[in-house]
């Protein structure tokens, strides 16, 4: 069967139960009404998206590893938890770091008393050799004596330093505000520096969404980009809320040649944390609004032979179909851009018990069937990028 007959088969029902209806309706006595719901055609505001599909990144991941090897003794973190910059996240034994530290004290001290000695005795020894009472040698022995303990003590204080730091990395702080995640080593082990991850600290808000956009819009978007913030809208899978607002912060610098496509990414408040790492969500890229749109619920929409078509409810209760020009939007609705006015009610089920010039009589109000406004977007069904 070909699909132009397939289209043509509702419309053929819909005839014969009409012809039906009209001679039960002559042996009763008079034309029934067939019952249909109807919604109102109304102006709004409908805006252009594209719809796309991208996943949640943290704003900031840090992973904590060990600055020095060492046993871990304690462990301060609730996994699960905020953790704020600064916050004490675990201790390491810190008993082999202070011992070091000790003895590079201990060194700069004895090597600043030697150097008090011979400061003394190069003044003394310059004395003499003025009076001729101590050989040239000598004296420049004293001095080469001050500057070589001059070096060692500060050989010593870089000795201390790299000593102090290594204590104070002892005890891990958060660098970040952020959420922590799984603590990955038990107090008790020994963890190696810079190779045991001990925990991943993710900043949540804000919170990032990475998606890719076919190359035709690019340069739309581009052009947005510059002049003004361009508004992103994503939903996470299974949530049902209403859809959380950003703006696009990065667009990439290179299309991807296998793809087509270019990577882009906006950035959420996230403040009641709807938005995780990792997580898929339906974008949503608003690239225009269209002021005084007519828009109707997408059921009223039929596929015609060589058109699309609705079926109006006159005043006086006939039905008339008419030709029109829709683009679905989502949310259930179309937008009319040519064959329907203002104000006119378009039936929106019921259809099959109807042709052209039908008695029919509304069951629900226009505004039951209203659809809310403004419409979301406009459907970019095969533009779907991951």
């Amino acid at each position: 069967m070909s699909a132009a007959l397939i289209r043509l088969c509702p419309f053929l029902l819909a005839m014969l139960c009409a012809a039906c209806s009209e001679g039960a309706g002559e042996q009763g006595g008079g034309e029934k009404p067939v019952p249909v719901r109807v919604a109102e055609a109304r102006e709004g505001e409908a805006r252009q998206t594209l719809d796309l599909v991208g996943h949640v990144e943290a704003s900031a991941a840090v992973r904590i590893t060990a600055q020095v090897s060492g046993q871990l003794l304690e462990s301060h973190v609730r996994p699960g938890h905020q953790v704020r910059k600064g916050d004490l996240l675990f201790k390491l034994d810190p008993r082999s770091f202070k011992s070091s530290l000790s003895q590079a004290e201990a060194s700069l001290s004895s090597n600043r008393a030697q150097l008090r000695r011979a400061q003394q005795d190069l003044n003394r020894y310059k004395t003499l050799s003025s009076q001729n009472f101590l050989s040239q040698q000598q004296y420049e022995q004293s001095q080469v004596e001050v500057e070589t303990l001059q070096a060692s003590i500060a050989q010593y204080q870089a000795v201390r330093e790299n000593a102090a730091l290594q204590l104070s990395h002892t005890t891990i702080t958060a660098p970040i505000d952020g959420r922590a995640g799984e603590v990955l080593v038990d107090p008790g082990n020994n963890v190696k520096a810079n190779d045991s991850t001990l925990l991943v600290i993710n900043t949540i808000s804000p919170a990032d969404v990475r998606f890719s956009v076919p190359e035709r819009f690019l340069p739309e978007l581009n052009r947005r980009f510059r002049s003004a913030p361009v508004e992103v809208r994503v939903l996470p899978e299974g949530d049902r809320g209403e859809p959380v607002s950003g703006s696009l912060t990065v667009i990439d610098n290179a299309v991807d040649r296998n793809t087509g496509a270019i990577s882009m990414r906006a950035r959420f408040a996230n403040k009641d944390e709807r938005l995780w790492p990792g997580q898929f969500v339906r974008v949503n890229i608003v690239m225009d609004s269209i002021p005084d749109a007519l828009i109707i619920p997408e059921s009223a929409v039929l596929e015609g032979l060589y058109s699309r078509y609705v079926y109006v409810l006159r005043d006086d209760g006939r039905v008339i179909n008419r030709d029109v020009s829709a683009v679905e939007l989502a949310g259930g609705v179309c937008m009319i851009t040519a064959g329907l006015n203002p104000g006119e009610l378009v039936i929106t089920d019921g259809q099959l018990n109807l042709m052209p010039g039908s008695l029919a009589r509304a069951i629900s109000s226009p505004e039951e069937k209203t659809p809310d406004m403004p419409a979301e977007a406009l459907k970019h069904g095969p533009d779907k990028a991951s």
